[in-house]
Parts: structure tokens; C-alpha cells; sequence
């Protein structure tokens, strides 16, 4: 048991490696899951369990019986009309499937609790309505199993479908940034060392967000390795909201996209764009 922040995480000591320069063994550990706040002698698996004792039988959603009494609807209810006005279920019921009334309550759990940390999910549908059929509230451990079940076709094809239905009849004016995010995990192909707008010394990775400046819809995002500089991803990203069929566009970018090549290809190309230097 290793507790931080007030929470108690159960570790599992996988094995031991031998350091010659200190010859001995050092016990190699990593975290299954959390300890029940109600009953240390519970614990909220996750995936590393899963990896680690694969036969164990974990339940995969709680009972509405569960549920709390007092069900909070004001904010389901803007993010419901918001998915309908946008056709978001529908797109989603044909790109994820059955579970996408598990995608969309994660996309609702996200912009309530501005957190993505699927262990506490359960928590939040226990008193807020759900998308999913009979309002199921799905455990940690089958939240962690979807996510890693979404591919990256089925990201292409959400952007794709999204932007086939934006109104390509006007010009757009695309307003694009990026930031990027330090990340300590060690299986994040794209995370490599590069410039930490954090300051922080340690692997990270770029993302970005290209939306409408008129309605402020977001079009598409990009995510990128860290050793990658804004400047070089700007044709990249040009060339890609062309792809998307943004062919009368202009785009508006900050100075860490100048440079006199970037310059060059946006005249070349016809593009109009604000660029602050």
C-alpha cells in the first residue's frame, strides 16, 4: 500500500532486478489499482490488474440500486441538447457502437468534473443521469478496456464525418494553437524530450486544436511527438485542413508558427492568415 494525496494504492511487486553497481536486488512494483475509501479491504482495480491477473472476473457495471437518490440533470441536460443538435449519438452509435452510450457519458463525465481519470467515473454516474442503455454505471476496469479498445481508425473516422458536415459553402477562418503535456508514462510512443512550455524536465507531447472562429466549433486536433516545434507543424496542418475540405480558408496562428518558409508556402498556396510575429 502506497498513500498519496490522502488515497491508498495498492502496488504489486512484479519482480526483482539486480543492480551490479550496488549488488543487490531492488523489488520492481507498479500500482493495480486503489484501496475503497469505505473498506480498506476493497480495492478499485485497474488496468495494470487486468494485465497482471488477466482470470480474475471483475464486475463490469454496478447496480442501479446503487445510484444516489438525488440525481443531478441541469448540465445532462445542456450536454443532451447539445449532442442532438449536433447529431453526436448518431455518429458515434456508427463509428464506436454499442458502446458509444459509454463514450458519451465519459465525453459528459470529461466537462462536468473537468477530469478524465476513469477511476472515478462510477462515482459521477451514481448521481448524474447516464447515456448508456438502462443508465448502467460501468466500472472502472470496463471505462479502462474501452479506451483502450478505440482505434485510430475510428478517430479518423470521427473527424472525417465531423468536418464532411461542416458548411464548407463559406470561408472559414480557422483559429489553430498548441500546447504540449509533460507525461511520466513509459508506453506513450510519441512522448519524447523537447520544449516543456511547463518548464518540467521530462518527456511530454504536443497537441493541438484547430477551430471556427466564427461559431468557435472545434474542427479538428492533432497530437504530435514533443521533439516536434510548432514551427514545423504548420504545413502539416495546413495541408490537413485542406484534406478535411477547408479549401477556401484563412487561417489565424500565433508567433510560434513564423518562420520565412511557413510565410512563403501560406502566399504560395492563397491562403489568407493573420500571423502575430
Amino acid at each position: 500500500m502506497n498513500k498519496r494525496k490522502g488515497t491508498a494504492y495498492v502496488e504489486y511487486t512484479y519482480g526483482r532486478k539486480y543492480i551490479p553497481e550496488k549488488r543487490y536486488n531492488i523489488p520492481q512494483r507498479t500500482t493495480i489499482g486503489k484501496a475503497d475509501l469505505l473498506d480498506p479491504t476493497m480495492m478499485h482495480p485497474n488496468q495494470n490488474f487486468v494485465k497482471y491477473f488477466p482470470d480474475v472476473e471483475l464486475p463490469e457495471f454496478r447496480k442501479r440500486s446503487k445510484r444516489s437518490g438525488c440525481i443531478r440533470i441541469g448540465s445532462y441536460v445542456v450536454i443532451k441538447k447539445i449532442i442532438e443538435e449536433y447529431r453526436f449519438d448518431e455518429m458515434m452509435a456508427n463509428i464506436i457502437g454499442k458502446d458509444s452510450g459509454l463514450f458519451l457519458d465519459l465525453v459528459a463525465y470529461s466537462i462536468v468534473t473537468e477530469n478524465n481519470a476513469g477511476q472515478y467515473y462510477p462515482e459521477y454516474g451514481n448521481n448524474h443521469p447516464l447515456f448508456t442503455p438502462g443508465m448502467k454505471i460501468y466500472s472502472d476496469t470496463k471505462v479502462s478496456d474501452f479506451l483502450s479498445s478505440v482505434t485510430p481508425y475510428q478517430n479518423i473516422a470521427f473527424l472525417d464525418e465531423w468536418n464532411a458536415a461542416r458548411n464548407h459553402r463559406e470561408k472559414t477562418y480557422i483559429s489553430y494553437d498548441s500546447t504540449n503535456k509533460s507525461c511520466q508514462a513509459g508506453d506513450v510512443e510519441i512522448a519524447e524530450y523537447g520544449y516543456a512550455k511547463d518548464g518540467k524536465d521530462c518527456p511530454l507531447f504536443n497537441y493541438s486544436v484547430a477551430y471556427d472562429m466564427e461559431n468557435k466549433t472545434p474542427l479538428f486536433y492533432e497530437e504530435y511527438p514533443g521533439s516536434i516545434i510548432d514551427v514545423a507543424q504548420l504545413q502539416i496542418m495546413l495541408n490537413k485542413a485542406e484534406g478535411y475540405g477547408y479549401k477556401r480558408a484563412g487561417f489565424i496562428v500565433d508567433r510560434g508558427y513564423f518562420s520565412r518558409a511557413n510565410l512563403r508556402f501560406m502566399d504560395r498556396n492563397g491562403y489568407s492568415f493573420v500571423m502575430r510575429r
